[in-house]
């Protein structure tokens, strides 16, 4: 009898040391997301001031009476610079998606699913299937 009360008391420590262990790591993960929001909100200040700056340089580039501005060497550099920054707050904000996703696969009780493996290349018909005639259906 009292081996039960130990198999049980084990199985509940087990639980607890399991339950305390998601919530610390997911705490960190929290930390992390925060962590992150902090960069892409600075990285949309150098997203804002680029874009502002290149918007300086057009107009500078149309009241030297360019043509097509888009083609100036400063132009199409704050143009590079801006896409630049651009991803890499995209790229910023798949990291917080892809820590999420974890959050929730620990909270999970099974593990997220596996991609599917892809179906071997069929076979050719085997010969006796193909001589077959089809019977027609019963009615």
């Amino acid at each position: 009898m009292s081996a039960d009360y130990k198999s049980l008391a084990l199985k509940g420590l087990k639980g607890a040391w399991r339950y305390a262990r998601t919530l610390a790591l997911n705490t960190l993960r929290r930390g992390l997301i925060l962590g992150r929001y902090t960069l892409a909100c600075w990285q949309k200040q150098s997203v804002n001031r680029a874009m502002r700056r290149l918007g300086e340089q057009f107009f500078q580039a149309l009241e030297r009476g360019e043509t097509n501005p888009l083609v100036v060497n400063e132009v199409s550099d704050a143009v590079q610079k801006a896409k630049d920054l651009k991803e890499v707050k995209d790229k910023n904000y798949q990291a917080v998606a892809a820590i999420r996703d974890k959050i929730r696969a620990a909270w999970a009780k099974e593990p997220p699913p596996a991609p599917a493996p892809e179906p071997p290349p069929e076979a050719a018909e085997p010969v006796g299937e193909a001589e077959k005639p089809q019977e027609p259906a019963a009615q």
